[in-house]
């Protein structure tokens, strides 16, 4: 059982959520950008509102938290939605989410002592946008971060789904 204290108000609902990015228990939409968690038989995953739940200040914060628990192993997946023309930010933002939130290091940390399996931490962008490769690797060595995936999300294709890419 992933333990989400002391931010289960936080966490996105079948039904009857309070956060606007939340469109299921593991779906998400903002400004047209989605992207949805699938687990298997066997495997337990929650979504963590950051941006306006856990995190309520005007600091650096990217939108949602993902903990995965299954298959030996557990996934804490930090999610930026983000329009085409900011992409260059969510690399920042994910960054400081990742080394300078406590409560970032907490849910982790929970999520590590929840199951047996070793931890990955893993960070994706969801955008209508697109940087080049080397945009890219460029971004991550100035933040100091690996993106996962930068996650095409547009009306006419098919949600991006992170279970595949756990």
């Amino acid at each position: 059982m992933i333990d989400t204290s002391p931010y289960q108000h936080c966490e996105c609902m079948r039904m009857g959520n309070q956060f606007a990015v939340c469109k299921s228990e593991l779906s998400l939409e903002e400004k047209g950008k989605k992207v949805t968690l699938t687990p298997r038989r066997g495997e337990e995953a929650k979504a963590i509102v950051l941006d306006g739940c856990v995190f309520t200040d005007n600091n650096m914060k990217c939108d949602v938290l993902y903990l995965f628990s299954g298959s030996g192993k557990k996934v804490a997946a930090l999610v930026e939605l983000k329009g085409a023309g900011d992409i260059r930010h969510a690399f920042e933002q994910l960054a400081y989410t990742r080394k300078r939130r406590p409560e970032y290091q907490l849910l982790k940390a929970a999520l590590e002592q929840s199951a047996p399996g070793r931890l990955l931490e893993k960070a994706f962008i969801v955008t209508n946008g697109m940087l080049p490769k080397p945009e890219i690797e460029k971004l991550e060595n100035a933040h100091g971060i690996r993106v996962s995936a930068v996650l095409q999300s547009e009306p006419s294709n098919k949600i991006p789904d992170l279970r595949d890419w756990f």
